[in-house]
């Protein structure tokens, strides 16, 4: 936030989690934002990163549930997206959200930093998902997780597991409660033979 802005008013944190597009609102209908957190288990005070952003959808729903003690960084390879999303934190007063223009095998995510990466219905999109989250490994703590939130039609439960694998994580569980959407959520932790 700039000097001399002030902290957002409570109507600010409810204005903020309002869908900028039919298209952000069709998609939280299929992907219900807090039923995904609670899944996910992200919490106040994490400190947490998603990758492929885009305009920030979901970087302004995990701002306001880590609060002002946890810290969002917000990843991606479209720098105009990413110029979109600082605006909009700029105007809803989101100073715990830091965006990092990535490229398609490095998200160039801080060390050892993350209690979480998170993925929404971008994983198809990536040119080399293995290489992108192989690298994004050692962004996480020890005990940080990989959540993965992917479309059933886009890549299968198996395709998921192996990409994962060879990328050095190890499937924790599948959350299948949005299956009637065609969505599962997948939360990954490092690969014990991987961890150093």
């Amino acid at each position: 936030m700039r000097p001399g802005k002030q902290a957002p008013l409570v109507q600010d944190t409810l204005g903020v989690l309002r869908p900028e597009n039919a298209n952000e609102a069709r998609l939280n209908r299929l992907q219900p934002p807090d039923q995904v957190m609670d899944a996910i288990g992200i919490q106040p005070g994490m400190v947490g990163a998603e990758i492929g952003a885009g305009r920030g959808r979901y970087v302004v729903q995990l701002a306001v549930r880590v609060g002002e003690s946890g810290k969002i960084y917000a990843e991606d390879i479209d720098a105009a997206a990413l110029r979109h999303l600082e605006q909009r934190c700029e105007r809803w007063g989101l100073a715990n959200v830091e965006t990092i223009l990535g490229d398609t095998t490095d998200p160039q995510l801080p060390q050892g930093e993350l209690d979480f990466i998170f993925v929404i219905s971008a994983y198809h999109h990536f040119a080399d998902p293995v290489a992108l989250l192989r690298n994004a490994r050692a962004s996480l703590k020890p005990d940080g997780m990989l959540a993965i939130a992917e479309w059933l039609r886009s890549t299968s439960p198996e395709q998921m597991a192996a990409q994962m694998s060879a990328a050095g994580y190890e499937l924790e569980r599948t959350e299948t409660f949005l299956e009637a959407n065609g969505l599962y959520i997948y939360v990954f932790r490092i690969g014990d033979a991987r961890r150093d």
